[in-house]
């Protein structure tokens, strides 16, 4: 009697799990289709733009980003075209894979704790968490990049609970993809290589597996290597993915972003931390490591915005659920739940309201309305130029003694001078950023500010 009034509990808790799932699963597809557009997404789909349009990264355009995101997102605006709805299309590619990373965060807390209660509210957590699905529904290269890393892991995983070298060469090939969809995997290789050596010495692994894992990940990168070097183009992808990165302006700390987060996730954090301690105490060590080294990896960058937290996410999110389930009892646990859910869907209607991205639609319709297709435009931040030419190298991040355009004049001379470039190419648009006295200035010619937005100016014929 007691074993069935334990099956219907269990099976009363997973049912409700997966309803509160299902309900923030829809609310997160809306923000992807509501909320507003990051800077950092008009930047990835213009350089995609770019080199469909014959231009080559890092030698005609600056970019400081690895290139696989914008040859993968480069064929669905040659299908969908140049026009506002492409972003929509976009941010639906990229809601595949928050729930391919959904997926991998059940697959990864199932192998660690074998409890479907346990894997359906990690899902749910992570889902519920902020600083992970406002930036795992964007048009940035760390979506499928974390995804591909935690399919690595969890390949990883079932191979050292089942030896099987199939599964092996196909993490690390998963991890090499990653790799060359975005450099910041290194920090996900770190805590893998780190929990790799954690298995050894708990024999769950040998050396031989461990080298031969890297090497099938060398091997699977090296290609685009051997391509950047024989065209002569390594010394300008080591420059600007590396050397610049390392030199980049500004920073702040990442608790900014873990205080954010505690607004609307306090329950997640404070049972991770329960959840941690529980895991050591009953000897589950693998992934509160492996999540403890993707933490510790955030503090050792400069400007470590929330799409840095997203590998350490899913792991944080199963030990917190762990934390909830085995401290407390089945209605307290579901009360904790029920309001872990409900501030973030608050949170999330909020941000849809007061953040819509029908403006930024409309304004991109209407550059692309009052332009040719050989016309140029400066936009100055990727504030709403996505499907025209520019007229400088550095065609973003230039505000000035700061990003891009700040760091590499102290690397390197060099003259960027907009109101040059606006004589020489004779922009159709220019936009008002970074352009002092704009209405005074003699050098721009025939410019008169837009009727419908006024940090906007059009050429007259």
């Amino acid at each position: 009697m007691k074993n069935m009034t334990s099956n219907r509990l269990e099976i009363n808790l997973i049912l409700f799990f997966k309803i509160l799932l299902g309900i923030t699963v829809l609310t997160v597809f809306h923000l992807a289709l509501f909320r507003d557009f990051d800077r950092d997404e008009f930047e990835a789909v213009h350089s995609a733009w770019k080199i469909l349009s014959g231009e080559r990264i890092y030698l005609d355009f600056f970019q400081h980003h690895h290139p696989f995101f914008y040859y993968f997102i480069g064929p669905v605006i040659s299908l969908v075209g140049e026009s506002s709805s492409t972003l929509h299309v976009l941010r639906m590619f990229m809601f595949g894979f928050f729930i391919g990373m959904l997926w991998c965060t059940f697959q990864i807390s199932d192998l660690v704790f074998g409890n479907r209660k346990i894997t359906w509210l990690a899902v749910l957590f992570l889902s519920a968490m902020t600083m992970f699905s406002q930036k795992a529904i964007e048009i940035r290269p760390d979506v499928p990049q974390v995804f591909l890393g935690l399919l690595a892991i969890v390949f990883l995983w079932k191979h050292v609970l089942k030896p099987n070298q199939i599964i092996l060469y196909l993490s690390a090939i998963c991890m090499a993809i990653s790799f060359l969809f975005l450099q910041k995997t290194l920090f996900i290789i770190a805590g893998v290589g780190l929990l790799q050596l954690y298995w050894i010495f708990e024999k769950k692994m040998n050396i031989l597996q461990l080298i031969t894992y890297w090497m099938v990940f060398m091997f699977s990168i090296s290609p685009y290597y051997l391509y950047l070097w024989t065209q002569g183009q390594f010394e300008a992808y080591l420059f600007w993915n590396w050397i610049l990165n390392m030199h980049f302006e500004g920073g702040f700390s990442p608790f900014k972003a873990i205080i954010d987060s505690l607004y609307y996730n306090h329950f997640i954090w404070i049972f991770f931390v329960l959840g941690v301690v529980r895991c050591f105490k009953k000897g589950i060590k693998d992934l509160p490591l492996l999540c403890l080294i993707l933490l510790g990896t955030v503090f050792l960058v400069q400007a470590p915005y929330r799409q840095y937290f997203m590998p350490f996410l899913p792991p944080m999110c199963g030990i917190a659920a762990y934390g909830v389930l085995s401290l407390l009892r089945p209605k307290q646990a579901s009360l904790v739940v029920l309001i872990a859910f409900m501030v973030p869907m608050i949170f999330f209607i909020r941000t849809m309201i007061v953040y819509p991205n029908q403006p930024q639609l409309d304004k991109v319709s209407w550059v692309m309305e009052n332009t040719e297709s050989a016309d140029r435009v400066y936009d100055g931040d990727a504030r709403f130029n996505l499907f025209r030419k520019d007229i400088d190298f550095f065609w973003y991040s230039t505000e000035p003694g700061k990003g891009g355009l700040g760091t590499y004049k102290k690397l390197k001379p060099y003259t960027y001078d907009v109101y040059s470039a606006i004589q020489k190419y004779k922009p159709k648009i220019i936009s008002s950023l970074f352009i002092n006295d704009l209405l005074e200035s003699t050098e721009l010619g025939n410019y008169y500010p837009s009727e419908v937005y006024p940090d906007l100016y059009i050429k007259q014929k």
